[in-house]
């Protein structure tokens, strides 16, 4: 394998992370816990019919158990030992993942203690220092610039790959200024009258890499980072996360020092139930088009609108998100075809 890294044929490491996993797990992991490999979680897309349910290798059997209502396949452990998301296996070499892992350990370091775990209670923003400015942009284009080698819906120019490829190679984080970046860090804290005393609210956070260029942008938890190749770019709602006013004010371009946008816990939620609202949407549509494919097959006739709408107001009701897995799906529409007609 030639590593991406270094260019080099060099035996690759596996399950290496593109999405640094110190970032994201708390919103994978059953409890919001920091352990590795303890993720549950599913992928939404709005473009699919089914959610995706995966697990990790570490979690709690009986969790996984009481989900799926039935004991894991063997095939089913493989893939949760051997496919965990935001991984890759035949990428980079361990020569490579130990330069990336200084540079994130720089920041675990010097930076993150920053944000997380800190009282930000009416702070909309921080600006640090130039040295923590060149290790909080380095470690941020490292995530676009892994993610663009490993997940083709995010696109980087061939010229800015090559010059943070070479940078990342030396772990240079030097020069960076004229590479516009906007950095948002999600406050994420428990409500005073959440029952759950554990950290089952860092659950609610998500992971998404969004499609598309200038800005390329990926939610990674509780940071959401955008990056723009040209600073002449049209507003991007990002849904409530960018203001019209100042959005502006935080690309920091051509800046030796970064700002920090901080966003409240409640403006956060608030955010957070914009994405589901609009990922609810897409994904419902879906399910209507599947409704009339499987009424019509099953029937010989098309659904009225009212049928359709019926069908959409039955499963909004169920909350258990599994009916929407690949086992479930099809077996629980013929079972509400049984019921009604």
């Amino acid at each position: 394998m030639k590593c991406k890294l270094c260019l080099l044929e060099k035996k690759p490491k596996s399950n290496t992370h593109y999405l640094s996993d110190f970032i994201i797990k708390t919103a994978l992991n059953e409890d919001g816990v920091s352990t590795r490999g303890k993720g549950i979680y599913w992928g939404i897309n709005s473009q699919k019919l089914v959610v995706d349910f995966k697990f990790q290798q570490e979690a709690s059997p009986k969790a996984i158990e009481d989900l799926l209502q039935r004991k894991t396949t063997s095939l089913e452990n493989k893939d949760a030992e051997h496919n965990i998301d935001f991984t890759v296996s035949d990428a980079f070499c361990k020569e490579c993942e130990d330069i990336f892992t200084k540079i994130e350990t720089d920041f675990v370091n010097k930076i993150i203690s920053k944000f997380r775990n800190s009282n930000l209670e009416n702070i909309h923003e921080k600006v640090l220092n130039e040295k923590e400015s060149r290790i909080t942009k380095l470690f941020f284009l490292l995530q676009f610039w892994r993610t663009s080698e490993c997940d083709s819906s995010l696109k980087l120019s061939l010229s800015l790959k090559e010059k943070l490829r070479k940078k990342i190679l030396v772990a240079d984080n030097t020069e960076l200024e004229d590479i516009p970046l906007s950095i948002t860090y999600l406050e994420t804290v428990r409500d005073l009258d959440d029952p759950n005393h554990g950290n089952n609210y860092k659950t609610l956070n998500i992971i998404s890499i969004k499609e598309g260029s200038n800005p390329c942008a990926i939610i990674m938890n509780d940071f959401v980072i955008q990056l723009y190749e040209d600073v002449q770019f049209p507003f991007l709602h990002f849904y409530g996360i960018n203001n019209l006013g100042n959005y502006k004010d935080y690309i920091n371009y051509n800046q030796p020092t970064l700002k920090v946008r901080i966003i409240s816990n409640e403006r956060r939620k608030a955010i957070l139930k914009v994405y589901f609202s609009l990922a609810a949407k897409s994904f419902m549509g879906n399910h209507a088009w599947f409704f009339l494919e499987t009424f019509t097959q099953q029937f010989r006739k098309l659904p009225s609108t009212y049928q359709i709408q019926h069908y959409l107001a039955e499963i909004s009701k169920d909350k258990n998100i599994m009916k929407f897995t690949t086992d479930n799906l099809t077996s629980n529409i013929l079972k509400y075809f049984k019921r009604n007609y």
